[in-house]
């Protein structure tokens, strides 16, 4: 709300003084203070504890008037830079058809699988028991080398099936 406020007003002064110079009357005075009043707030608004207060400020005021739902997908799962959400089809000749789904992670991986696409069907009730089935779509969240080293024969069909398509 600041910036938007701030925004408003330096339009403001930035018309009212390319208008004034406009006019054959220059108030050399007044313009000299208007430009010293936007230099101060500039040096106010970069100054690191200003700055830092602001950003804390909306920071606390979007968790405070904000739901889980409502934020960004990035701040709500990706932890790390090697995160990633990631769809995963199954094709006739993966290893995972009639699998359970907890089967398919190993123990230990940095894997979680969000819900499988079967269908019309969203899958997340019992996923862990679900047997995989030919044409089924994981969606999985974590680590990206894992998920790719996992799933790498997926993720090859799935290439080649893209760049057919194109």
């Amino acid at each position: 709300m600041f910036l938007i406020l701030f925004g408003a007003f330096s339009l403001a002064v930035i018309i009212s003084s390319i208008s004034t110079l406009l006019t054959d009357d220059l108030r050399l005075m007044e313009l000299s203070i208007i430009i010293g009043i936007l230099v101060v707030l500039t040096v106010l608004v970069k100054a690191p504890f200003l700055n830092n207060r602001i950003s804390n400020k909306m920071h606390s005021e979007m968790y405070n008037h904000y739901e889980l739902w409502e934020h960004p997908i990035e701040e709500v799962l990706f932890l790390e830079d090697e995160d990633v959400v990631m769809e995963i089809d199954i094709y006739e000749d993966s290893e995972f058809i009639d699998v359970k789904a907890i089967d398919v992670i190993s123990h230990g991986a940095d894997i979680n699988i969000l819900f499988i696409g079967s269908g019309e069907v969203k899958i997340r009730k019992e996923l862990y028991e679900y047997k995989i089935k030919l044409g089924d779509n994981l969606f999985l969240y974590g680590n990206k080398k894992e998920i790719e080293d996992t799933f790498s024969k997926e993720i090859e069909v799935m290439k080649k099936k893209e760049s057919t398509s194109d």
